[in-house]
């Protein structure tokens, strides 16, 4: 399991913080912004939803595999977000799979927000 299905699971502390710090700057030479935000727009409207719609979250999992196959740069990313979600799926009632999956959406944004303060284009 990556650091991000582990935040996803157990919450969110510093050590996540300080993992995305990293792993933002990290994938900032091998993966450009709008590659990302084609995935996490798709979060963002799942979000805004309310509840978490798992069969669309679960969907995301094939977009992330075409978008990796694509630019093999973007795989760290593919891999911790396609283990995220199944650590959103894995969760064993309602209540625990949106905490869940709200953790994944904030998660997701501190990816990006570090993305980008390294130079992420």
């Amino acid at each position: 399991m990556g650091q991000f299905a582990t935040a996803v699971e157990k919450g969110i502390n510093n050590a996540f913080v300080k993992w995305a710090d990293g792993f933002g700057q990290d994938i900032a030479r091998g993966v450009t912004t709008s590659q990302i935000r084609n995935i996490f727009g798709s979060v963002k409207k799942l979000e805004m939803s309310g509840d978490v719609d798992m069969p669309q979250l679960l969907l995301l999992k094939p977009r992330i595999a075409y978008a990796r196959q694509r630019n093999r740069g973007l795989a760290p990313l593919a891999d911790e977000l396609t283990a995220a979600i199944d650590a959103v799926d894995a969760a064993t009632n309602p209540n625990d799979q949106q905490e869940r999956f709200r953790r994944f959406c904030q998660g997701f944004e501190a990816i990006l927000a570090y993305h980008r303060a390294y130079g992420g284009k």
